[in-house]
């Protein structure tokens, strides 16, 4: 499980598909491990998704609403930020 640490952006796509964009902990390689130390993972902006149910009642704080992407995404990928330009 990933931990969310701070949600960035919400929104749809399609009626139940939320999109999240979040810095989510221990998603880069930030150090290569060698004989002597172990890897060390960091933290990045990610975007991932989940399905949303008409069951499923919304967390009432932010903290709340961060352990249930923690919880129920699974899809985390980093976002590629080597194709934005600065115009």
């Amino acid at each position: 499980m990933s931990d969310v640490l701070e949600i960035r952006d919400l929104s749809f796509d399609g009626p139940n598909l939320l999109v999240v964009e979040a810095v989510v902990d221990q998603m880069v390689l930030t150090h290569q491990g060698n004989q002597y130390d172990p890897p060390e993972w960091g933290s990045a902006v990610c975007r991932g998704t989940m399905q949303l149910h008409p069951e499923d009642l919304m967390p009432a704080t932010d903290k709340e609403l961060q352990q249930m992407f923690s919880d129920r995404i699974i899809d985390w990928a980093p976002i590629d930020w080597s194709d934005c330009t600065d115009e």
